[in-house]
């Protein structure tokens, strides 16, 4: 049964007594947000946040293409996916965590070794999604459903990832589990469908403004049985990819969200009971624009420390030793097996620069074999590992 009192968001409907959800919530039912507006009035204030947020991801995008190759993989990247999985996972050691998954990455490693399995299964769905983004695929349902069994984690196929139960928004029992997400079943689905058409459109409004929609819209449906909070943020990176805003996943929104969490479901409450989409678009506009800027910190901090290991080795050795130091920031974790394919060297060259580097302290050994030993540098580990790189 629907609600008396329709929000200018949304509706509710009834829960059975059988449900097991908080009394509260059961009285208030399960909220079915309205289809997203296709047309926004805002203030000039709002249109300025977000304005400059898309101003700060066009230099993100600049700064991030320049340092490094924001491509899938990259150390950049892979930072970006370890912070957010550490975020809204609570992954503990993000550090390590990053070091492992770009071990595990190196020519003669097995690929996924030793990677925490909550980090593993986000790079696994992740790189999914974002692969095909890139490729052309659409965001629509078929992929966000893809996505949902990626995070299952086993052989879940895409038709069964449709969440059957009712779900709160926040923790239950704690302050902010404060709303039942939709209903489970042909609400759910239909209202999947609208939100995929919605965001295929050309809207009249600034990017980031969409941004902030989808992501709320997304996060009062959780529409799957699997990975719902995770495809909400990473829906905000295939959208900056889709519209080629950014050229990979180099925002780590839910670092943001994670730092903001008591407002953050403020504001999304304020949605659904007021119907102000306003005040959550320059709340979201401003996480944006806080993100960027830490990242762009942390690149203009990754960019300081290649130059000063360049000026440390200047004048006292080979090209070769120069053109590894040069590319650290792309290759902060490295091996002999990855020198000798990325420079087209010898294994006896390969092994007897990374040596010299670590008799520098540019490099340390991470293991001690003979042959294929890995290496790192520790300072650029710890940069792309910092979870608020404006306050190391």
């Amino acid at each position: 049964m629907r609600s008396a009192n329709p929000s200018k968001a949304g509706t509710w409907v009834s829960v059975s007594e059988d449900e097991d959800v908080p009394a509260s919530l059961r009285a208030q039912g399960a909220f079915i947000p309205r289809p997203l507006p296709g047309d926004l009035s805002m203030r000039t204030r709002t249109f300025k946040v977000c304005a400059e947020a898309e101003g700060f991801l066009g230099r993100l995008n600049e700064a991030s293409g320049r340092l490094t190759d924001p491509a899938p993989g990259s150390p950049l990247v892979r930072s970006t996916q370890v912070r957010e999985v550490q975020s809204s996972a609570n992954v503990d050691g993000v550090s390590a965590a990053l070091l492992e998954v770009l071990v595990s990455q190196l020519p003669g490693v097995r690929p996924g070794s030793a990677v925490n399995p909550k980090v593993a299964l986000y790079l696994r769905a992740s790189d999914t999604a974002f692969d095909a983004v890139r490729d052309g695929a659409p965001i629509d349902v078929r992929l966000l459903c893809r996505e949902a069994a990626a995070f299952a984690g086993g052989d879940v196929g895409v038709d069964d990832v449709w969440r059957d139960r009712h779900v709160c928004l926040g923790d239950p029992g704690e302050p902010e589990a404060f709303l039942l997400a939709a209903p489970p079943g042909p609400d759910s689905v239909a209202g999947l469908a609208q939100f995929v058409d919605w965001s295929a459109q050309d809207l009249p409004f600034p990017l980031v403004a969409k941004l902030a929609l989808g992501h709320y819209q997304l996060t009062v449906q959780m529409p799957f049985r699997y990975g719902n909070g995770h495809i909400a943020r990473i829906h905000v990176g295939l959208e900056l990819v889709a519209s080629k805003t950014l050229h990979g996943q180099v925002l780590p929104i839910s670092t943001w969200i994670d730092g903001n969490r008591a407002e953050y479901w403020s504001r999304i409450s304020r949605v659904v009971h007021e119907g102000d989409y306003e005040q959550w678009i320059e709340f979201f506009a401003r996480g944006v624009l806080e993100v960027c800027r830490r990242e762009l910190w942390l690149i203009d901090s990754l960019g300081r420390e290649r130059d000063a290991l360049l000026k440390r080795i200047s004048g006292r050795n080979t090209g070769n030793i120069r053109r590894i130091v040069a590319e650290l920031v792309s290759t902060p974790v490295t091996n002999h097996r990855q020198v000798v394919e990325r420079y087209g060297m010898s294994k006896t060259n390969a092994i007897d620069l990374c040596k010299r580097l670590a008799n520098d302290g540019i490099l340390e050994p991470l293991d001690s074999k003979a042959y294929n030993k890995a290496y790192c540098n520790r300072e650029l580990v710890r940069l792309l590992s910092l979870q608020d790189p404006l306050r190391p």
